[in-house]
């Protein structure tokens, strides 16, 4: 395992080299929780991570495990050029903000006051604080190509072709400011407004700025083929270390390319290092910009808290490419870890890091509950077993085989639940995460979700499907989209079975309630007049909601 040495001037052991006012350097005890945790990551002889740690405004820690190129064995260093994905959010949104403080851009303002051809087909105002805040209700971009067949990293995609799309849409995922979801077509709208309120290109302007910041090895690629020095390739490993295909190019949601010399000069700023930024612009930055709306998302950040301590985070993932961002403002103290493969992962070692850190900070007492107030009698299997829907959309099924129980959720391994009293059970696979089931005030079955630092989620229900295969093949047919050009077949097979044809594919879809199917993340809600007739096909995934299909020849 090889682990680079970080530079002479960076205090790992506690040294005693004259420090800034506000500077703590690790203690060694400190030291030896960080290396137990690295010691487990990554090897000399493979992909790696960049790992960095700023408290009190100075570099405490600076370390390499890997390599950036396998194909020449190249080691990922200090000049390694990294894909930091969705991390590259928070330096849009302080582009924009930067841009306010000017004056140039209102923040309650109608996006399209400054980028006046985009979306003509909605007719609600989103204002530029609902793009940054992930509340616009604007559909992602990405799972709209993942619906039309495209997939998106084997495509030389750009903004052009972002745009195209969304400006083909006539509807949102829900009303502007009314709720609460994460979509990558927020932060490219952004940087086309930025583009379009300084009249400059995109990548242009962001070179600029951040030469501003001290950030010079930091850009976005002006085009596909752009050369960026250093760069780490990425990688993931099937039966072997395979690069990533990954050739899109869109600017503004991710695809920032840095060092993590850079990412911590930056940290050093917002920790009261010398900056170009007024104090008040980067304190802002930090903060939500309404707290009106609904959500935990600031200035292209998640504002929340962390075994009771607020902290400021954000991760990203683009194939291979992995980062992973964590400020505990009250400490003084940001953890950044970003990585080429997809083997490593980054949000356990930025958690593992900040926990060999914070544990003796960390209050006693969990900010959530971790098991039910009141413990009720152990239900039969029966009583528990079927389909349940939360919150947030996600279906789960609890089964029963040979006399225990299971929970079963589509892309993920089945977990065992392990009795432990009354109501209350263990997942086998995460210690410490909980299921409890039990039955709201109107009777309903129910289960409730516990694990420590988390809120409680919940999951109702579903009503069975139909028995009667007349009813099944009354939502038989064909349906398009046309803001994507998609056609979905629909036809039913036998039992709960249906194909499902989107553009040409077959797959396999499964009625799980009554006008509901799904395959994979997708749901296929059938929406009904009341005489009982199919009106639309509505489609669900990830972050897109309630795309409208047109029957064609539904029965």
């Amino acid at each position: 395992m090889m682990y680079r040495a970080a530079l002479p001037t960076l205090l790992l052991l506690g040294t005693s080299t004259a420090q800034p006012a506000g500077a703590q350097p690790l203690s060694t005890d400190e030291v030896q929780r960080v290396e137990t945790v690295l010691a487990e990551t990554g090897a000399e002889d493979a992909p790696g991570v960049a790992v960095g740690i700023v408290r009190g405004g100075e570099v405490v820690l600076e370390r390499y495990v890997g390599l950036a190129d396998l194909s020449h064995s190249i080691p990922l260093g200090p000049e390694t050029r990294v894909n930091i994905a969705s991390n590259a959010k928070q330096f849009v949104a302080l582009m924009v903000l930067d841009l306010a403080e000017r004056g140039e851009v209102d923040l309650d303002a109608d996006f399209r006051t400054y980028l006046p051809d985009a979306m003509p087909g909605i007719g609600e105002a989103i204002t530029v604080k609902n793009l940054l805040t992930h509340t616009s209700g604007i559909r992602d971009v990405y799972d709209l190509w993942a619906l039309t067949g495209i997939t998106w990293y084997n495509n030389r995609l750009r903004n052009r072709e972002a745009m195209e799309l969304l400006n083909r849409q006539t509807a949102l995922n829900f009303a502007p400011g009314d709720e609460y979801l994460y979509s990558n077509s927020n932060y490219i709208l952004l940087a086309e407004m930025i583009a379009e309120v300084t009249d400059e290109r995109f990548d242009e302007y962001a070179r600029e700025f951040f030469a501003r910041l001290g950030m010079e090895s930091t850009g976005w690629k002006r085009t596909n083929g752009s050369i960026v020095p250093d760069l780490a390739r990425a990688y993931g490993n099937w039966n072997g270390w395979r690069e990533d295909p990954a050739i899109a190019n869109l600017f503004g949601d991710g695809f920032l390319y840095t060092t993590l010399p850079d990412r911590l000069e930056w940290e050093r700023q917002l920790q009261g290092s010398p900056s170009p930024l007024a104090r008040a612009l980067i304190g802002r930055s930090q903060q939500r910009p309404d707290e009106t709306l609904p959500g935990d998302y600031g200035f292209g950040l998640e504002i929340g808290e962390y075994r009771g301590l607020p902290e400021v985070s954000h991760v990203g993932s683009t194939g291979g490419y992995n980062a992973h961002l964590r400020r505990f403002p009250d400490q003084n103290l940001a953890v950044v870890v970003m990585g080429n493969t997809t083997e490593i992962g980054v949000v356990a070692l930025g958690r593992a890091l900040s926990d060999a850190l914070l544990e003796d900070v960390y209050p006693s007492a969990s900010a959530y509950p971790t098991e039910p107030e009141t413990l009720l009698a152990r239900p039969a299997n029966s009583d528990v077993t079927g389909r349940f829907v939360t919150a947030s959309g996600s279906i789960i099924r609890i089964v029963e085989r040979e006399g225990e129980l299971f929970r079963e959720l589509d892309g993920r391994d089945p977990a065992r639940l392990v009795h432990e009293r009354g109501n209350l059970f263990e997942y086998e696979t995460v210690p410490g995460l909980k299921i409890a089931f039990d039955r709201t005030e109107a009777g309903e079955r129910r289960f409730r979700i516990y694990y420590p630092g988390q809120p409680v989620s919940s999951g109702l229900p579903l009503p069975p499907p139909p028995e009667d295969p007349g009813e099944k093949r009354a939502i038989e047919g064909r349906y398009i989209n046309a803001e994507t050009d998609t056609e979905i077949v629909i036809a039913f097979k036998d039992g709960d079975a249906f194909a499902m044809t989107k553009n040409g594919r077959e797959r396999e879809a499964a009625m799980i309630s009554p006008n509901l199917l799904a395959w994979n993340n997708y749901r296929f809600r059938f929406q009904r007049s009341e005489d009982g007739a199919v009106e639309a096909l509505l489609v669900d995934n990830n972050r897109i909601r309630s795309v409208r299909f047109d029957p064609v020849d539904a029965r």
